[in-house]
């Protein structure tokens, strides 16, 4: 299972769709550090994923499609909502406690591995998790525990998250609305959790902060997922 998926990725096209990817997700993340000066990032998350949330409903209206149509895709996509609230208001707390650089490569390194122990077979996963592990160590004994700790409970997330919507083969339009209940979710559970865990109540937005949470809502909230699911699929051979 894991070796088929890694010439599928190597393939120019999924190269291509990953690099675009994870472009946005650099974008993201290194906008939220640019705002975090004028609005604390967990209230940076809210606002950016309800307007992905407002936009994805806007162009589903648009194209006519329903969104909110009766489908299978309802209860997982409820679950993938909570993962990625998850991932994502850890991933602003890790941000804006150390340099960009280093979450990225962490969750990178830690989100990768996850994905091939869930693959792999049994020793495969127990090398994998060692090196999940060895990452933890590292993040710990270089005095970031705690953007450890955070960066891996939002890779864990991912995961599992990435592993739910690729065993569920479902068509385009019911990925939309997948992603469209995922959003609905985590708009209504970012700000309980900015309420409850942000370290600061800050929020002085200025033209500046407003831009950087409309690149978060577009990078992040709507074109990293799609990127990402397209660079999985198996194209033309």
């Amino acid at each position: 299972m894991l070796f088929p998926s890694v010439r599928n990725a190597l393939k120019p096209r999924s190269l291509a769709l990953s690099a675009c990817a994870l472009l946005c997700w650099l974008l993201q993340y290194g906008s939220v550090q640019h705002a975090a000066g004028q609005v604390a990032p967990l209230f940076q998350a809210a606002i950016a994923v309800a307007w992905a949330m407002l936009l994805l409903w806007l162009w589903s209206r648009w194209r006519g499609m329903a969104l909110f149509a009766q489908g299978t895709s309802l209860p997982p996509a409820l679950w993938g909502g909570a993962l990625f609230t998850v991932q994502w208001a850890c991933l602003y707390l890790a941000v804006d406690r150390a340099a960009l650089w280093r979450v990225a490569l962490l969750f990178l390194l830690m989100a990768g591995l996850m994905l091939a122990m869930a693959q792999g077979r049994w020793p495969l996963r127990l090398l994998f998790g060692a090196g999940v592990a060895l990452l933890v160590v590292w993040a710990w004994a270089t005095e970031h525990g705690g953007v450890g700790l955070l960066t891996l409970a939002s890779a864990l997330a991912f995961a599992l998250g990435m592993h739910q919507s690729r065993s569920m083969h479902m068509q385009p339009q019911d990925l939309m609305r997948w992603r469209f209940y995922q959003l609905c979710v985590a708009a209504l559970l970012l700000p309980l959790a900015a309420v409850a865990f942000s370290p600061s109540w800050r929020f002085l937005p200025g033209w500046s902060a407003l831009g950087a949470m409309w690149l978060q809502a577009l990078c992040g909230g709507l074109a990293f997922p799609f990127l990402l699911a397209a660079s999985l699929t198996r194209g033309p051979e």
